[in-house]
């Protein structure tokens, strides 16, 4: 019960520091620590190794990566060879702007892990930090076999084609999300697409309602994706989002599939 009630604590200390990351720069959710927690592997590991790796996660959220490389070396050499050591060493080459070695980390975090869904998608963010909106699209699209992440995959294609200037191909994957969804998906892309369609207006109106629906937490993710093309403001300091000078004005044309 004690190791379970560490894995909880160290997925929420997960979530925090990500998005502590993503207030400097990372137009994304960052990577998949967030949304992923400890494996279980992780947990299979027993305390101390957590203990590692949320002490890791500390340093992370602090920005001290050279602490949260040296406390990744101490769960390596508490336990070998597991996918979080690996995920977490690619998500701080990455706001070290260490492409290749970030790369690197998330293809062994993949090896370790096969057929686990966050290993490809953290290589499939990566693309998109770099701006190789193209590439991370048609990865995106590859993440579409894995079940129950199909509303995030949906969002981050739209997302990667408006930012590569072709919102008119993002426009079929648009349509054909669910509404209502399980999760702010829905919202967030029609947000990217209004805004990559020059209808500001609109998009504050799509991230808002998300952001009212969904609440806060649910929505790091997504409205951080807004924030790196500077369509939304960056969060606030303590991580709520700011007030905008249209917050939930309504659209000049409400989109047909609106709000109900």
């Amino acid at each position: 019960m004690a190791l379970k009630k560490l894995g909880v604590h160290l997925k929420r200390l997960f979530c925090r520091s990500l998005a502590c990351a993503a207030l400097f720069a990372i137009p994304l959710t960052t990577l998949a620590v967030q949304e992923a927690g400890p494996s279980k592997a992780a947990l299979d590991a027993g305390d101390s190794y957590l203990h590692a790796l949320q002490a890791a996660a500390q340093a992370f959220m602090s920005k001290d990566y050279s602490k949260a490389l040296d406390k990744l070396d101490m769960a390596d050499q508490i336990q070998p060879n597991i996918p979080d050591t690996w995920r977490m060493r690619g998500a701080i080459y990455a706001q070290e702007r260490a492409y290749e070695k970030a790369e690197d980390a998330f293809e062994k975090e993949s090896k370790l892990n096969p057929g686990d869904f966050w290993g490809p998608y953290n290589l499939a963010e990566l693309l998109l930090l770099q701006k190789k909106y193209a590439e991370a699209a048609v990865a995106f699209q590859r993440l579409q076999i894995y079940r129950g992440h199909e509303e995030l995959v949906q969002f981050k294609v739209v997302l990667a084609k408006c930012l590569d200037g072709k919102p008119q191909e993002a426009k079929p994957m648009l349509d054909s999300m669910k509404f209502p969804g399980d999760t702010p998906a829905y919202y967030f892309a029609h947000a990217a697409w209004a805004f990559a369609t020059k209808d500001v207006k609109e998009g504050y109106y799509w991230c808002e309602s998300g952001v009212r629906i969904f609440g806060q937490d649910q929505c790091l993710s997504y409205y951080d994706a807004m924030v790196g093309p500077k369509w939304m403001p960056m969060r606030n300091p303590d991580g709520t989002y700011p007030a905008t000078s249209q917050s939930l004005a309504l659209p000049s044309a409400t989109p047909g599939d609106g709000l109900q």
